[in-house]
């Protein structure tokens, strides 16, 4: 593993990071306007995110910093559904802003942060899952990424009186606070079997394309 890969994970960091802190996003947006903030801010994004991937298929594995449980495999196939779940009902779920957030709905009843959750169960997975050093660095760049979203956004809501009603009518985790094991099963519901068939359907294809686009298999410990 090269100092290279380390710099570009860095930097991708905080391509996330910097742009999104509380107080710098305004006076950006203030400056460009939201349209250029947009822009600029996914041309940082989309080019860091860019050099990382360069870096990362130009280092080498970095060594093994651990040995995998046997169950960690089998860990992430369980996972992975809920992830998918999540990030579908995120894009298909209307929150508002974080200023004035929607009511609680849906996936909002089971978290208040469903997009950086799935991104944190993945790259917890998929690190638990690995213990080369390129890989290591790679899932723990994306833990990060969405452990300072996580923080982030609680920051905000905070900072706002709907924002503050919001967080205490939902929770990080689910099954959790107000809302709890009936509020879960009511944001189910209210997400609809669409949603649910969408998840499974998009972990399904990545089941398939899995081991084209990454040279593994997710179920080669099956059998």
């Amino acid at each position: 593993m090269t100092a290279s890969l380390a710099l570009a994970a860095a930097l991708l960091f905080l391509s996330h990071a910097l742009p999104s802190w509380p107080g710098v996003r305004p006076a950006l947006i203030a400056k460009l306007g939201r349209g250029g903030f947009a822009t600029v801010h996914s041309a940082g994004s989309l080019g860091t995110l860019a050099l990382f991937v360069l870096a990362y298929r130009a280092a080498d594995g970095g060594g093994v910093l651990f040995t995998p449980f046997d169950w960690a495999a089998p860990l992430v196939a369980l996972v992975m559904p809920v992830v998918f779940l999540l990030l579908v009902a995120r894009v298909t779920t209307r929150f508002g802003s974080q200023s004035a957030p929607n009511p609680p709905h849906g996936i909002y009843r089971l978290t208040r942060a469903p997009g950086s959750l799935a991104l944190l169960l993945w790259a917890l997975a998929h690190l638990n899952a690995t213990g080369d050093g390129r890989r290591v660095l790679l899932f723990g760049t994306m833990a990060a990424i969405a452990l300072f979203a996580l923080v982030k956004n609680e920051i905000v809501l905070r900072r706002s009186p709907a924002g503050q009603d919001f967080r205490a009518r939902t929770s990080l985790l689910p099954l959790t606070g107000p809302q709890g094991p009936r509020g879960a099963l009511r944001g189910l519901a209210e997400m609809g079997p669409a949603r649910l068939a969408g998840g499974l359907a998009a972990y399904g294809g990545m089941l398939m394309l899995h081991p084209l686009l990454f040279g593994v298999d997710p179920l080669y410990w099956v059998g």
